[in-house]
């Protein structure tokens, strides 16, 4: 039998945010219009960015701001220094979604009820950096958010709710990712208001199931046409707005950034380019079947759809697109 923790407290006061990107927006914004509104937000440092690599603030610190919520930026939360602050704040609660950061022992147990963490896929499954691209790798129709306790390992702890997702036929990584962000958000709300409410049983993880993911890095992004073609239209799906999936024509870069499937067989060498479609795209094989490519962006310049690419470049039938190595 699964070990069971339970989490219940009457009132839960002085909740303390944690997160960094756009994912973590949503989450906030909720908190922000409830009665379970953060007395402190913390998110990364910022950042340069863009090609004047100016210090940009982070979404969440963008949010805060405009709702007048404390925020800080430390950039070691686990420092002494930031602990003695936040123990001044008594919370109940941390809250952390997209951090970004490491948590030590002292933070977790901070707060009353400890630390929780909102996680964009069914745990056990897909722990890690990178849940959200490789379910659009694995090309999944369904997932869902878990929240649990953290504890030391990553992605381990009690999980005290989940939801379940729908994942429409051709959404992309962005597209995937605001969708999460926002059911998240709401399974959060629900989680807080259970806990305030008749309580929530928390269950232990199988941790025989676990599935591990990574961070991406630069080499998984390039197109290797040779591959199976489930596998490169969810490699195009799952990096797609940004970074991009990439490959090459004539030397110069392509992130292909929208294809759907086309032929589930092909006799052509991978990285042909067999058909140019009016108003739709063009066609490009894969190892064992072809996808239909429908958005592109060249090297240098904006996204746009496959036909406006053509007009310019004037794709052939029997061109191969590809190269070794980024």
């Amino acid at each position: 039998m699964k070990k069971v923790k339970i989490f219940k407290k009457d009132k839960i006061s002085n909740i303390l945010f944690l997160g960094t990107p756009d994912f973590a927006v949503p989450s906030l914004e909720i908190l922000l219009t409830s009665r379970f509104r953060p007395v402190l937000i913390i998110t990364q440092p910022d950042r340069p960015k863009g090609r004047g690599k100016k210090l940009q603030p982070t979404p969440v610190k963008i949010s805060g701001a405009e709702a007048g919520v404390p925020i800080i930026q430390p950039s070691n939360i686990n420092s002494e220094e930031v602990l003695e602050y936040l123990r001044t704040l008594k919370p109940d609660l941390i809250i952390t979604v997209a951090y970004g950061g490491f948590f030590g022992k002292s933070l977790r147990k901070l707060a009353t009820l400890g630390s929780i963490n909102l996680h964009p896929s069914l745990l056990p499954s897909f722990r890690g950096a990178s849940p959200l691209q490789s379910t659009m790798f694995a090309n999944l129709e369904k997932s869902g958010n878990t929240i649990f306790k953290i504890v030391a390992d990553m992605d381990a702890g009690h999980i005290l709710s989940q939801d379940s997702v729908d994942i429409p036929q051709g959404m992309n990584l962005t597209e995937y990712s605001a969708l999460m962000a926002n059911q998240g958000a709401k399974l959060l709300l629900e989680t807080l208001e259970k806990i305030e409410g008749d309580g929530i049983t928390a269950l232990a993880q199988n941790h025989a199931d676990a599935t591990h993911t990574r961070k991406i890095e630069k080499s998984d992004l390039l197109i290797n046409w040779e591959s199976d073609v489930m596998t490169t239209l969810g490699k195009i799906r799952g990096l797609s707005y940004s970074p991009g999936a990439k490959t090459f024509r004539k030397e110069k870069g392509l992130k292909i950034l929208r294809a759907s499937l086309y032929k589930k067989r092909s006799n052509s060498k991978p990285g042909t380019i067999t058909e140019v479609i009016k108003n739709q795209g063009f066609v490009v094989a894969c190892s064992n079947g072809e996808l239909l490519i429908t958005e592109v962006q060249p090297d240098g310049k904006k996204l746009m759809s496959a036909t406006a690419y053509n007009m310019g470049a004037r794709l052939q039938v029997g061109e191969i697109l590809g190269k070794v190595s980024l």
